[in-house]
């Protein structure tokens, strides 16, 4: 997926990646990051609690963009989180520029999916490096976004996710 595309990332992917020790997989597969302010903000505010992610704030490998349009983001704010509602105006300003959102929170996916802005979460760019080849599997990533991260996987996505990538065994230890 990488190349000239605006890739734009919320805050909570970051984390999930910094914290598993993967944000260099986040962009090989995706390709240079892009967050607007409120992220930045939001990476520094927690800093005690996931400091890998925070250090990648300010180490000169996202793009800061602000949104310039402070009535659409006013109106996006009143349904979403500011880095959220940030990342939405800034891709819905540079949508000459293909722009493609990292989001994981449902109600940001769904006004991304108003506005017609593709977008893809944490656990898609895993099964997308599984599937480029980057990465043979994904469930030791999962298990530590689960324990370091402590990002919240359903049991039910979490199956699905296996049964994606190929990697959910049955009891018998074949491969479904």
């Amino acid at each position: 997926m990488a190349g000239n595309r605006l890739i734009i990332s919320n805050t909570t992917p970051l984390i999930n990646f910094a914290e598993i020790g993967c944000f260099d997989l986040l962009e090989s597969e995706l390709g240079a990051l892009s967050v607007p302010p409120a992220v930045v903000t939001e990476l520094n505010s927690k800093a005690g609690k996931f400091p890998s992610a925070t250090a990648f704030a300010h180490n000169g490998k996202l793009t800061v963009l602000p949104p310039g349009n402070s009535i659409l983001l006013n109106h996006l704010k009143q349904s979403l989180h500011w880095g959220e509602a940030e990342c939405i105006a800034t891709a819905l300003e540079y949508s000459d520029r293909n722009p493609l959102l990292i989001l994981d929170d449902t109600a940001a996916r769904a006004a991304a999916s108003i506005h017609g802005i593709p977008f893809i979460g944490t656990l898609g760019v895993l099964l997308a490096a599984k599937r480029s080849g980057r990465i043979a599997r994904i469930k030791p990533l999962m298990d530590a976004l689960r324990d370091k991260a402590r990002f919240w996987i359903s049991d039910t996505l979490w199956t699905s996710m296996l049964q994606r990538a190929g990697e959910l065994e049955s009891d018998a230890g074949v491969e479904i």
